[in-house]
């Protein structure tokens, strides 16, 4: 019996369930709309926290339910929309433009909401959400 053999590699599991930039985006999109319709709405994350056993600090990962950060906010009897890569970055959909004016109701939050939704799973702001991704990787060490 002759082997057939292959340059395969298994893939790493970090690599396998990283989301895609795409999926970063929609997801924050659908947390949002989340919160949006239902005030207690909470999304399940993983914290560390320490604890003591035996005297000794161990790390601890826990689940943990809590309030997404709201991308949305009032000024001066408008509501505005501040879209989000992760939590520190704001997709600028025009450059010099943070956030995007939705009207006088939270109910044109989401109608603006469900519209990008549409637009990222299109792929509409594909180059925008790139930029980002590669303004957020963590540097490596020295």
């Amino acid at each position: 019996m002759e082997l057939k053999l292959s340059k395969k590699r298994k893939p790493l599991k970090a690599i396998t369930r990283r989301p895609t930039p795409r999926q970063v985006v929609t997801n924050g999109i659908i947390h949002q709309l989340g919160l949006l319709r239902d005030p207690s709405y909470k999304v399940e994350r993983y914290r560390y926290c320490t604890e003591i056993e035996d005297g000794e600090p161990v790390r601890k990962k826990r689940l943990v339910k809590s309030p997404p950060r709201k991308w949305y906010f009032e000024a001066d009897g408008k509501w505005y929309l501040e879209v989000r890569y992760g939590s520190s970055y704001v997709l600028e959909i025009e450059p010099g433009c943070p956030s995007i004016e939705c009207g006088n109701t939270q109910e044109d939050v989401i109608t603006v909401l469900e519209h990008l939704l549409d637009m990222v799973e299109n792929g509409d702001l594909d180059d925008q959400i790139n930029t980002l991704k590669e303004k957020a990787k963590r540097r490596e060490k020295a």
